[in-house]
């Protein structure tokens, strides 16, 4: 859609009441829903030195619960469809050999999940970037074997990014199965992190954000999608602020570029962002964002998520409705933008 269609699109709009919630009009796929296992949760305690008689915070209950509770907070909200990852730090922070083994327990019980309840539930697969052969063939059972249908990496794994060549077997083996990869954003690396993101009040608002665009762009930088032009990556919470910059980002890049005295990269930035990436609206179901975000990118690039447990379910879900978005528009960010990314029936 052009941008021009799409802001005559709002004016006509405007006025228009919005469509009720559950009307049938659309289904509403959530795109970044947290779950977790026993399984990872002893192995952070362990790590962190912690009892297994310490109390388990609501948010970790929460994402523990994938079964009739979770489901009874997705009707009250009028949510048809959580596309479930594991949340936040996955198995990232572990030794290699617990990484690995870890993760194929977790994908195989998250392919259970689906499986009873396959209207309900969809699943991104994690994957331990420490041993890139050992993700590369995770991914292909994952998908292959148990019925997933992409998977999520929580950024750097030990002050590690992806833009390392060792690390793109793990891009070939996802454009070469046509899933893409979720970025999901974590605590900054030693390297990255320091007084400048060491902000209090503002570590998720903020620091999380500047992380995982920070790795989005190393990806560009690196020459990854010249490599793996077919390669799809998801940024949350409407790209961590890139859609809101691509001007800058190709300005700067131009001049930058030239004073090397070559142009490393085939495209602007700005490119790579509209044809290689997707955006969901984690946390930021406004329609202000929302707007840029779209003209920016385009709405087939948009994604409904929530991040649940973090955020309200209903919240997020009224947000969307309530923004001057024709029919189709709002069902293309609730409904068929998913179904096509994620090749969802």
């Amino acid at each position: 859609m052009q941008r021009r269609e799409f802001i005559a699109g709002v004016a006509a709009t405007l006025a228009a009441a919005p469509a009720a919630i559950g009307n049938g009009a659309h289904r509403v796929i959530a795109c970044e829903e947290a779950f977790t296992l026993p399984e990872i949760q002893a192995e952070l305690r362990r790590m962190r030195g912690e009892s297994d008689t310490a109390p388990v915070p609501p948010h970790v209950r929460a994402m523990l619960d994938v079964g009739e509770g979770r489901l009874r907070t997705m009707d009250a909200a009028h949510v048809d469809m959580h596309v479930l990852s594991l949340g936040t730090p996955g198995v990232q922070d572990f030794e290699t050999g617990t990484a690995v083994a870890l993760a194929k327990v977790v994908n195989d019980r998250l392919s259970a999940i689906v499986r009873s309840h396959p209207d309900r539930f969809a699943g991104l697969a994690t994957f331990a970037p420490q041993d890139p052969q050992a993700a590369a063939r995770e991914l292909e059972r994952s998908v292959r074997k148990l019925g997933l249908c992409g998977a999520l990496f929580n950024s750097h794994t030990h002050g590690e990014y992806l833009d390392d060549a060792r690390f793109w077997a793990i891009f070939e083996a996802a454009e070469a199965l046509k899933i893409p990869l979720y970025l999901h954003p974590r605590d900054p690396s030693p390297a990255l992190g320091g007084p400048a993101l060491n902000i209090p009040g503002f570590r998720v608002g903020w620091t999380f954000g500047v992380e995982a665009a920070s790795h989005a762009l190393r990806l560009i930088s690196a020459g990854v999608f010249d490599r793996f032009p077919k390669l799809q990556i998801i940024l949350g919470h409407l790209g961590e602020t890139l859609p809101f910059i691509t001007s800058r980002l190709d300005e700067r890049y131009r001049v930058e570029s030239a004073s090397w005295g070559d142009r490393k990269l085939r495209r602007l930035p700005s490119e790579y962002l509209r044809e290689n990436f997707y955006f969901t609206t984690s946390g930021m179901n406004v329609w202000s964002p929302l707007r840029a975000t779209i003209e920016a990118v385009g709405i087939e690039r948009v994604l409904f998520a929530i991040d649940y447990p973090f955020e309200d379910q209903s919240h997020a879900v009224r947000g969307i409705e309530d923004a001057p978005l024709s029919m189709g528009d709002r069902r293309a960010i609730f409904e068929s933008n998913a179904k096509l990314v994620f090749g969802l029936a």
